[in-house]
């Protein structure tokens, strides 16, 4: 009974603003506007459903049910199916390269936070355009140039978007793995030298290169290895199945249905720390979708459940 107290009255505590109110302070706290009375309606529908589910969700994580707030974010004006139509990594098979194997050591901490080491670069934000793989291409590439040579360069994404089109499709999807081979043999510029932009366009990279890369390396797909890698290497460019993070806040996820399949894999991120917290063991993720979203730009995923993928695709590279 006091649980379902409890539930009640968080229930009633958030839904008190009301619907309108609520929906014009959204609109203008994320510049949104819509091209039609009759899509603005639709919309409003949806968020209106969204903000329901995260009422419900977050009385049941007062109520002790749940292990991770949701919020009412920038994407609470599209449907889950909108959403996942955002992500963009390209699943098919990784074409031959000069690619390697993570030969695994055993000697990784128990915690490791590359923030704290400097490695780890600002949250960025790829907008509206299927680009996540180049920001966890770019990531990864920040990580080993500030942990090897002591250099916090941001690097452009847009250079990938624009350039790699030999395995990768821009705005349209790409690979982490297929992104260093491209680093390798044309180098990349730094994100002042070629800004990003959030959509496809002309290629126009400039001649040399911020980092030298020498080849992309391929963690075996368990999560033993990839906090081994995470461990002694760096941040690490992993792919996940993103579709449940659309309303994410903060808190662990720790969710028993969230797909663990290879052929779900539908984003790009970064894997920049691991640890423990009131005895459950996490991953920390880079992602980026802006500061504005999650843990200031960050997810927290339970480790060694299996969530939502991590584990199945891990790739770093190794510089010159």
């Amino acid at each position: 009974m006091k649980l379902f107290i409890i539930f009640a009255a968080a229930l009633l505590a958030v839904t008190a603003l009301p619907a309108q109110q609520h929906w014009t302070s959204f609109k203008a706290k994320h510049g949104k506007s819509y091209a039609s009375l009759e899509e603005e309606r639709a919309r409003f529908q949806i968020f209106q459903d969204n903000v329901q589910k995260v009422n419900t969700h977050n009385a049941r994580y007062e109520a002790g049910l749940e292990t991770y707030t949701m919020a009412v974010n920038k994407f609470a004006d599209l449907t889950p199916k909108e959403f996942g139509a955002m992500l963009r990594r390209n699943n098919g098979p990784i074409p031959r390269m000069t690619l390697t194997s993570h030969v695994q050591s055993d000697t990784a901490p128990e915690a490791m936070d590359w923030r704290e080491r400097k490695a780890v670069l600002a949250v960025k934000d790829q907008g509206y355009c299927g680009s996540c793989w180049a920001f966890s291409t770019t990531g990864a590439l920040e990580g080993q140039n500030a942990i090897k040579n002591n250099v916090t360069v941001p690097l452009s994404e847009q250079q990938l978007v624009d350039c790699d089109k030999e395995y990768n499709e821009g705005c349209n999807g790409g690979d982490m793995l297929t992104a260093f081979e491209y680093v390798i043999k044309h180098g990349l510029n730094s994100e002042d030298e070629y800004p990003y932009e959030a959509e496809d366009g002309k290629c126009r990279a400039k001649s040399g290169s911020v980092v030298q890369v020498k080849e992309g390396v391929s963690v075996e797909a368990t999560e033993s290895a990839l906090r081994d890698a995470v461990g002694t290497v760096g941040p690490v460019s992993i792919a996940i199945y993103a579709d449940p993070f659309q309303l994410y806040n903060d808190g662990i996820f720790d969710k028993t249905t969230c797909y663990n399949d290879r052929d779900l894999l539908d984003h790009g991120v970064l894997v920049v720390a691991y640890g423990t917290e009131n005895g459950t063991q996490y991953w920390d993720v880079k992602n980026s979708w802006g500061e504005d979203w999650g843990m200031n730009g960050y997810l927290r995923v339970a480790r060694n459940k299996k969530m939502c993928g991590i584990g199945l695709y891990n790739a770093y590279p190794v510089l010159a």
